[in-house]
């Protein structure tokens, strides 16, 4: 409680247009700003029971090249919403899924492992018995541009841990995965997406 207060304060500083010396003013030392600091990458809704939170992360090609962000928000009585901000991705239908490992090592990103799937369900949403893996989800068009700005939808994940959706922030993380290609929604077990051309790392 204690640092989702002092976050809020800290908000509410640069929200008005505060300094350094605005925080001297209320009392913030050092070490206290450091607690801020550290904090800043989550955004939680301090009114709400259920801890909801939001992060962004760097998204890196295969060459590792940061090429934007995406940011995942906790849904209030759902699961996440993704929101892409990158460029340079190639145009067309492309695929994007939450993988079973924090990593993404280049320049294939196979270090992400398979598709984030702690309850060992069927791929797809089209498949036969889908129940879908907790890291599926929906294509996104990318233009001629390569510039996507879109948001998707998760119904089974969250990142704050919230019961009966699939965490992200597990004790290995995850990662998100942009794929050359577009997922097919039923071949097992990923698709059949192509390769992996853009990853995020999902941790604390």
């Amino acid at each position: 409680m204690k640092k989702i207060l002092l976050a809020t304060a800290a908000m509410t500083l640069v929200a008005c247009g505060g300094t350094d010396d605005a925080a001297d003013d209320v009392g913030i030392d050092d070490e206290t700003a450091n607690e801020v600091e550290m904090y800043d990458r989550f955004d939680r809704d301090v009114n709400d029971d259920a801890a909801l939170m939001s992060a962004t992360y760097p998204v890196i090609n295969s060459a590792g090249s940061e090429i934007g962000t995406v940011t995942i928000s906790d849904v209030e009585g759902s699961g996440v919403t993704v929101s892409l901000d990158v460029t340079a991705i190639p145009e067309g239908q492309r695929a994007i899924h939450f993988h079973e490992t924090g990593s993404c090592d280049t320049p294939d990103f196979q270090s992400a492992g398979g598709h984030y799937n702690p309850s060992n369900a069927n791929h797809g949403f089209e498949a036969d018995d889908p129940n879908p893996h907790a890291g599926d989800m929906e294509n996104f068009d990318a233009p001629a541009s390569g510039v996507v700005r879109t948001e998707i939808g998760n119904d089974r994940v969250t990142l704050s841990d919230r019961e009966g959706l699939a965490p992200l922030l597990d004790a290995n993380g995850t990662a998100l995965i942009i794929h050359a290609g577009a997922d097919d929604y039923e071949t097992q077990p990923s698709g059949d997406a192509g390769s992996r051309i853009a990853c995020a790392v999902i941790e604390p």
